[in-house]
């Protein structure tokens, strides 16, 4: 694409011309263009309504040069005959307004694509539209998604051409496409294909596409943006029940066989731009309308005592309101590399969510009313750096939004893995991967040690793997993203550091060092807890265990088996100990997360293959006593899909189908465990946990209250 330097108006002329057509939104974002492959695809955001925000997705021609080789745009070259022969194609995320979509498919094209020819493909020159737009991916149904929709395709219609003359522009599903695909575009009204889930009944629905699939593109002539770009369905079921995100990959996608010189190896390092629509929010998640409903006694929010009466043979219903959220949260971070998910062990991942509505002041100002936050996720219960980072974060939002009108900044999209800092679904998504390591740690050391005790000279090593450890390398886990934030609470160290430099005491690289270790110990916590907090031995351990379980390795489950049917997921169950867990989800989860360091992961996945393999086998006897490589170890290797039931009862000791504590005649409330169960025979007592004494003299949080006069200036020395 031609460089700054060669752009058309200047922002602010493009600027006052949407203020003149009364489009210009309630955020400015001409300004805004986010590269996914660079000179080829790039990404626009429209602002909507009083707070949404859709997304325009273009892909540019190449440049034929006069020997008719095919290659890259390069910049600088304004006259008209500049070897463009084909438009820049374009696919919308959402359309609330028309007329608004319309006006910044204008705009866009002036400021940044007008050296590229227009479409040929309307009836009279002055219709000619410098953007050809070919696609509307919808992610849900509402209103405010959907609105501009049927306006915005009648008038493609009213202005194109009739395809069926031999003056038309082809235009079919690209490479990839199977000969149905490759004429969708043709059969459709105004030659755009309107998309959404199978079950989801967008207004003027035209493509219905299920979990999993990936969406045919557009392509005209020699600008294909399959050979670029791939789109993959994500359904997310909570706030409708055929929400979706679309991922959208700088990879092909799997099906579509290229050439060598049109690999995708000089495309870089993967990237995962994620449009959630309603689901993901920066800084929270929709509300999940059409969820299973929520019992009173199953929010721990409002209240808090019921969890102490769960334990492991309580219902679960993983549909159910906030649980069916954090479930639809797994599976886009679980999902987010798609089938490329391998490259991660190679190269750095770039994942960018970009929400359907700019809502992030609002929903992180609540985090700082703790009683919308649980009692584990509270500020106290977290580190320093999390509670800096979200109001650092909301600091930058609330100046953006607090511009004049005309000037109001976007505060999307934004990366995943900064969103899992301060937003408080993806905080829980953690907290259940450290509960689920501990009882994982905990099963291993009280149970699976004594049945397979040469675990330890697997490709770990000798590294001694324990609850204890682990939880002491979590608290000096370094910070997801490398940047700076808020450090008040260092103050005083800060001043020593400057102090000793102008003193000269201090070396330039040992403040670098200094400075560095301050930012790690802004990640420990400030009040001190057990060696191993919330793991001893009781029923709700275990039922948030299993909790753990359900949400980081499941697949979201339909509302209903029809949905399930029609959108290639997985049924609602009536027990659930029939939901099927996936080893390599959970896995990937846990990673994506960010609760494999590289001290633990090897040795942690090792005992997750013991769990699955104890699990499979019903009884480690076999696994034990067996010298034959072509065993049941061996088939077990290769299992990823294994029951609930069967992992609470290897995992907690949990017997299967245990009866309903509704059924008055023969219920019981309390659950029974087999006799082996690591739960009910451990010897560790809450009595005998070792604390970690709190010492306010040396509490960053508290030193202040031991001072005779908080004015007088501190010497106060800086462990290092």
């Amino acid at each position: 694409s031609p460089s700054s330097s060669h752009l058309g108006e200047p922002p602010d002329a493009v600027q006052k011309k949407l203020e003149g057509l009364g489009i210009a939104g309630h955020s400015q974002t001409i300004h805004q263009r986010i590269t996914v492959v660079p000179d080829r695809v790039f990404i626009h955001p429209i602002p909507q309504f009083m707070d949404n925000v859709a997304y325009l997705i273009v892909c540019c021609p190449p440049r034929k040069f006069s020997g008719g080789v095919t290659g890259l745009s390069p910049t600088g070259h304004e006259s008209v005959d500049n070897g463009y022969e084909t438009p820049v194609i374009g696919v919308l995320v959402d359309c609330g307004e028309a007329n608004v979509i319309l006006g910044y498919l204008e705009c866009i094209y002036e400021q940044y694509y007008s050296l590229y020819p227009r479409s040929n493909a309307f009836v009279t020159p002055s219709t000619r539209m410098g953007i050809a737009l070919h696609s509307i991916l919808c992610t849900h149904r509402h209103h405010d998604h959907t609105a501009g929709v049927g306006e915005l395709v009648e008038h493609l219609e009213s202005i194109r051409h009739d395809f069926k003359k031999k003056t038309a522009v082809v235009v079919h599903g690209g490479v990839g496409a199977s000969d149905g695909q490759k004429n969708l575009f043709d059969r459709v009204v105004g030659n755009v294909v309107v998309v959404g889930a199978a079950m989801e009944r967008v207004p003027h629905q035209t493509l219905f596409v299920k979990n999993g699939c990936f969406i045919p593109l557009p392509c005209i002539e020699d600008n294909d943006m399959n050979k670029f770009v791939s789109i993959e369905v994500i359904n997310v079921p909570s706030h409708t029940r055929g929400s979706v995100v679309y991922a959208l990959r700088n990879r092909v996608a799997p099906d579509i066989a290229l050439t060598l010189s049109e690999s995708t190896e000089a495309m870089g390092p993967l990237q995962c731009h994620l449009f959630t629509g309603d689901a993901i929010f920066s800084g929270g998640g929709g509300v999940p309308f059409e969820s299973d409903l929520e019992r009173a006694s199953d929010n721990f929010i409002k209240n808090p005592k019921n969890l102490q009466s769960k334990n492991g043979s309580s219902k679960i219903r993983p549909g159910a309101g906030a649980l069916a959220m954090e479930r639809c949260f797994a599976e886009v971070l679980a999902r987010a590399n798609g089938p490329w998910s391998s490259e991660t062990a190679r190269n750095s991942i770039y994942s960018m969510i970009y929400p359907g509505h700019e809502y992030t002041t609002d929903l992180i100002m609540r985090q700082f009313d703790q009683k919308n936050i649980p009692g584990d996720l509270r500020w106290v219960h977290l580190p320093p750096s999390t509670f800096f980072e979200a109001a650092s974060h909301y600091y930058v939002s609330a100046h953006r939004r607090a511009l004049a009108q005309k000037t109001k900044l976007l505060t999307i999209p934004l990366p995943l893995q900064k969103e899992q800092i301060f937003n408080p679904t993806f905080r829980s998504l953690k907290r259940r991967g450290e509960q689920l390591i501990n009882a994982l740690l905990l099963w291993y050391e009280f149970g699976a040690r004594s049945l397979i005790p040469d675990l330890s000279e697997t490709k770990s090593g000798d590294k001694t793997f324990s609850a204890r450890n682990f939880v002491q390398k979590q608290s000096h886990m370094k910070s997801l993203e490398e940047q700076s934030v808020f450090t008040t609470i260092f103050t005083n160290d800060l001043e020593v550091i400057l102090q000793e430099m102008r003193s000269g005491k201090l070396s330039p690289s040992l403040a670098a060092d200094r400075l560095e270790s301050l930012r790690v110990r802004l990640n420990e916590r400030a009040i001190g807890r057990r060696p191993i907090p919330n793991t001893l031995p009781s029923h709700k351990n275990v039922y948030l265990g299993v909790l753990a379980l359900i949400v980081l390795g499941s697949s979201p489950s339909a509302v209903t088996v029809s949905d399930a049917v029609v959108m290639n997921m997985a049924e609602p169950v009536d027990n659930t100990d029939h939901i099927m867990i996936s080893k390599k989800r959970l896995v990937a989860s846990l990673h994506e997360i960010n609760l494999q360091t590289d001290d633990f992961s090897i040795r942690l996945e090792d005992i997750i293959d013991l769990l699955w393999k104890e699990a499979k086998s019903g009884s480690g006897h076999d696994i034990r006593r067996s010298d034959d490589e072509n065993d049941v170890e061996s088939d077990c290797n290769e299992v990823d899909i294994v029951e609930l039931g069967w992992l609470k009862l290897t995992l907690f000791g949990v017997t299967l189908n245990q009866r309903s504590k509704f059924c008055l005649p023969c219920g019981n409330p309390r659950p029974a465990y087999s006799e082996e169960s690591w739960v009910v025979s451990s010897k560790l007592k809450r009595a005998k946990g070792e604390l970690v004494r709190h010492d306010a003299e040396k509490c960053l949080l508290c030193r202040d209250v031991f001072m005779s006069c908080p004015y007088v200036e501190r010497n106060i020395s800086v462990a290092f």
